[in-house]
């Protein structure tokens, strides 16, 4: 009998030390969801936010004229997934073509950052950064008959500032080659300036 008591007491502190039992439900870890984690609802399709209309420019700048005579349409284009940026095409009238990626934020990167005074002069002296559009090309036409083979040999990243001169609306396209931004020699990766007013 004192055996079975003892058995007894032991069985009671034993089941005293285990945890707690919790329904399967509870202890399941609880996965977060694609809202909590940042990420759209895959089951709703994904829509691209509406670009603006295309824009005609004449070619303006010596460089222009040279390598890309007559007009440029840049066409804006949707982005391509979630977590792509929108981009733009570069239709030239002489039928070269870039399709390219906007690069957000691009022009204030690198420590320090890319001297775009020396690139973009102007009568103030000084250039917005937050106004110079960057776009990695990320597909080209060039007709065989184009002058100059294009803007860059092997164009990587296209810098776009809108500004306003005695003609107008003017944009400049900076051309640059390379692998990356910003470049490792800046004098050698800039192909070229090429400036164009808006057709009015």
């Amino acid at each position: 009998m004192r055996a079975l008591i003892l058995t007894a007491a032991s069985l009671v502190a034993l089941a005293a030390c285990q945890p707690e039992t919790k329904p399967a439900e509870e202890s399941a870890a609880v996965e977060p969801t694609p809202e909590e984690l940042g990420q759209d609802d895959p089951s709703v399709a994904f829509e691209p936010a509406p670009v603006g209309p295309p824009k005609t420019y004449e070619a303006m700048s010596k460089t222009a004229m040279s390598f890309t005579p007559g007009k440029l349409t840049i066409s804006p284009t949707p982005q391509s997934g979630v977590n792509m940026p929108p981009g733009a095409t570069f239709a030239f009238e002489n039928g070269i073509r870039y399709e390219t990626v906007m690069v957000p934020g691009g022009a204030g990167m690198g420590d320090p950052v890319y001297d775009w005074k020396s690139v973009f002069p102007n009568a103030s002296g000084t250039v917005d950064v937050g106004a110079v559009e960057m776009y990695t090309v990320e597909g080209e036409t060039v007709p065989p008959t184009a002058p100059n083979g294009g803007l860059c040999e092997k164009p990587f990243i296209f810098a776009v500032y809108p500004h306003t001169d005695s003609q107008g609306e003017v944009i400049t396209i900076a051309a640059f080659t390379g692998n990356g931004w910003p470049p490792e020699n800046p004098d050698t990766a800039l192909c070229g300036t090429f400036s164009y007013s808006v057709v009015k």
